[in-house]
């Protein structure tokens, strides 16, 4: 299927193409079944090299609590 089988898809404005869109994705029976985005695991990859050139980049488990606690 493609946006051009949507009725009136042409005539729709960008906000009520945005809902639909919504809609779209509320309905995904398991969204864990669906695989990662391709972004994700490249920044991922990204994070892992730039750690492993520097590991001492990396916060303790200490560190990180002190960081990032509210």
């Amino acid at each position: 299927m493609s946006v051009t089988d949507i009725p009136n898809f042409e005539e729709m404005s960008d906000l009520e193409r945005l809902r639909l869109a919504e809609q779209i994705i509320a309905s995904i029976r398991d969204p864990d079944a669906l695989p990662e985005p391709v972004a994700h695991r490249l920044e991922l990859e990204r994070r892992w090299a730039e750690y492993e050139r520097e590991p001492d980049i990396a916060l303790s488990e200490d560190q990180f609590g002190k960081k990032y606690s509210p």
